[in-house]
């Protein structure tokens, strides 16, 4: 039987109760628009002669083993809403909401410099719009604002009312759904391990790597090189990433009490066994070969692949680090040579070029796909023989076609097989399909001088398209041809 309570309450009522943040929430990371937004809405509503305007819904775990009154009440979504709400009461100087207000912890650094920032910001809202009664919008707040409050016993229907509230909005990322589903499963773990997956997360949504704004990696693995890498490797074609299509990262949850339920889930189990005991299979097992040849790093697992049968919970957390990892280390940590040296310095040459076109950052996003798929079957020494391989089949959509679209390069993924060929392997030699690819004569519509120059230095066939006034074979080839003579 169902233990949820559905109610409207009025604001004053819900902030009168003890009301926490569990550790695993998100930060507090509202801007000023969403803050204005709120504050507008509200205003407009009082202004009108509105008796009641509804904020939302509010959901709450009712944590057992205190008195009623006394119980903890930790919100599972909405506590946006209720952190900005309390910082207007505080700027409105309302002295009931102080003790609340000392009550809510946050565990993010984010969250106390965003509260900072909407203080100020909700302070100065109020001393333009409502200076001259500020009473009486306080009293509007608390006696007509409101909220469908939602009381829940259990964990799991706490979250499982948070997956069906936030898949129909758009107060969040689709990834960040996938955070709530795989911390539900986690029900039975201690606290800390929770919270430890949290912070692991969110450090990766936001990453500083030198520059003034943080890098959102989790949203670029999402959307780039996790998803629709797995759906290509099926043979299946694959577009953005949304909220509609997470069940790709929602896999099975196997617990010591539980036994599998048919036995293909055994490759589950197997997975698991791997993935937890990897450091004792590491040092018992003797000709494990690394994926990077110069550095060990503790938190890329071994055993994990893009392609792996998802393990619900910690294991997920722990896959999505390791791939977080891999992304910084191939793609982020450029000017560090140490690693990967001869890739980046040609990644970084032919492919962080300049542009204002948009088809350009779908070749380079399918190109990095491809570069991470070989590189998790065979690492270093994989990527070294294979990156150029993969630069000519994906960069010559440049040069043939006039506009990259984005429907024609996901196309051309999938009916190229380009990803079935690499998971597929066993070893370089089935990569030869690849090397395939690339004898193909190349038929230029766009004159591109540093991908065709490419294309000429590595013996790719090239002739020009009626539509092309120049003959490129003969532009570049020749210059090439001179500069091997000079040397």
């Amino acid at each position: 039987m169902s233990s949820i309570d559905a109610k409207i309450r009025k604001v004053k009522d819900i902030l009168d109760q003890n009301l926490k943040i569990p550790n695993y929430q998100r930060p507090y990371r509202w801007e000023e628009k969403h803050v204005f937004q709120l504050l507008e809405d509200i205003f407009k509503s009082w202004k009108e002669g509105k008796t009641a305007y509804r904020i939302g819904s509010l959901i709450l775990h009712e944590k057992e083993g205190k008195d009623e009154k006394e119980k903890d009440l930790e919100i599972v979504d909405g506590q946006q809403r209720i952190t900005t709400l309390t910082l207007i009461f505080l700027s409105l100087d309302e002295k009931r909401f102080y003790n609340y207000a000392e009550k809510l912890h946050f565990s993010h650094d984010d969250s106390k410099y965003t509260i900072k920032r909407n203080f100020v910001f909700i302070k100065e809202w109020l001393g333009h719009e409502v200076a001259q009664a500020k009473v009486e919008f306080l009293n509007y707040l608390l006696e007509a604002c409101e909220f469908v409050e939602v009381k829940v016993k259990k964990t799991s229907e706490a979250f499982q009312m948070f997956d069906s509230q936030n898949s129909r909005g758009k107060s969040l990322e689709a990834y960040n759904l996938l955070k709530a589903y795989h911390i539900r499963a986690m029900e039975s773990e201690a606290e800390t391990l929770k919270v430890d997956c949290d912070r692991r997360w969110e450090s990766a949504i936001r990453f500083y790597s030198g520059e003034k704004e943080p890098k959102d990696i989790l949203k670029q693995l999402f959307e780039e090189q996790l998803y629709r890498t797995r759906l290509w490797s099926r043979k299946e074609y694959a577009y953005r990433f949304s909220k509609e299509v997470i069940g790709e990262f929602k896999g099975k949850t196997i617990e010591d009490e539980n036994s599998v339920d048919y036995p293909y889930q055994n490759t589950y189990l197997l997975q698991r066994l791997i993935l937890q005991n990897s450091n004792l299979l590491g040092s018992k097992m003797k000709g494990i070969k690394p994926r990077f040849m110069t550095r060990e790093l503790p938190n890329v697992n071994p055993f994990v692949s893009i392609n792996q049968p998802i393990i619900n919970g910690k294991l997920f957390f722990d896959f999505i680090e390791s791939y977080t990892e891999i992304y910084k280390q191939l793609f982020i940590y450029i000017d560090d040579k140490s690693c990967l040296g001869e890739f980046k310095t040609f990644y970084d040459k032919y492919c962080n070029y300049k542009t204002n076109r948009v088809g350009d950052s779908y070749l380079k996003e399918l190109y990095k796909s491809l570069v991470m798929l070989v590189f998790d079957k065979y690492g270093e020494e994989g990527l070294n023989e294979y990156y150029k391989v993969l630069y000519t089949i994906v960069y010559r959509l440049r040069v043939e076609k006039f506009q990259v679209k984005y429907n024609a390069v996901m196309k051309y993924a999938a009916d190229k097989c380009l990803f079935v060929i690499i998971d597929e392997s066993k070893g370089f030699v089935d990569l030869r399909a690849l090397n395939a690819l690339t004898m193909d004569t190349v038929v230029c519509r766009r004159d591109e001088a540093l991908i065709i120059r490419f294309l000429c230095e590595q013996n790719v066939k090239i002739s020009k398209h009626e539509d092309l006034s120049i003959d490129v074979m003969k532009k570049y080839k020749n210059s090439i041809d001179g500069t091997r003579k000079s040397q």
